[in-house]
């Protein structure tokens, strides 16, 4: 009966990885447009003969989809999705535990998970503050410098005008080209 518990728990701690990774999979039809478009640029062989290229060519292979920017709301909604499955997974390893169905050390997966995953997010925050405050100094030495170019008097424009120098076109323009001229030393 330990054992069974045992491989309930192994698929419990997998299926937490491995679901959300085969929900935001690659759909099929995006795999295959990479694999066409890898085969496309591959060179061709180094001998003579051309490699035979196949009668049935996609027409147009659609481009991949863009990645959606990734906001701090699904940031945070990932985070929390994840925070509820480990502290679950972590009572019901400890609930099957009191009950006496598994060994005490069933838990301790779960329990290091939770805990490893509440470490990075105290990094994570750590992290978040400083972003936070940096964006915050940066806006404040906008602020301080728009003020400062607000209160400097501006010069008031007492440069003299340039001088307009009219050019008359010359009579005598040289043309390398004329029958006339000739070079230096004939």
């Amino acid at each position: 009966m330990s054992s069974a518990v045992l491989y309930l728990a192994i698929v419990a701690v997998w299926a937490i990885v491995l679901v959300p990774m085969w929900l935001r999979r690659d759909t099929e039809t995006t795999g295959i447009t990479r694999l066409l478009h890898k085969r496309s640029e591959e060179p061709l062989v180094e001998d003579d003969e051309p490699e035979e290229i196949p009668d049935e060519i996609p027409e147009a292979i659609p481009e991949p989809r863009p990645r959606r920017r990734t906001t701090r709301a699904t940031v945070i909604a990932r985070r929390r999705r994840r925070t509820t499955g480990l502290t679950a997974l972590t009572i019901t390893a400890m609930a099957i535990t009191a009950s006496g169905l598994a060994p005490w050390w069933i838990t301790v997966p779960p329990v290091v998970l939770l805990a490893g995953h509440l470490a990075l997010l105290r990094v994570a925050v750590g992290m978040d503050t400083a972003r936070r405050q940096a964006a915050a100094a940066a806006a404040r030495a906008r602020a301080l410098e728009a003020r400062r170019a607000a209160e400097t008097p501006q010069p008031t424009d007492t440069t003299e005008p340039a001088e307009v120098i009219e050019l008359v076109p010359a009579d005598d323009v040289f043309d390398q080209y004329a029958d006339d001229r000739r070079a230096v030393g004939e």
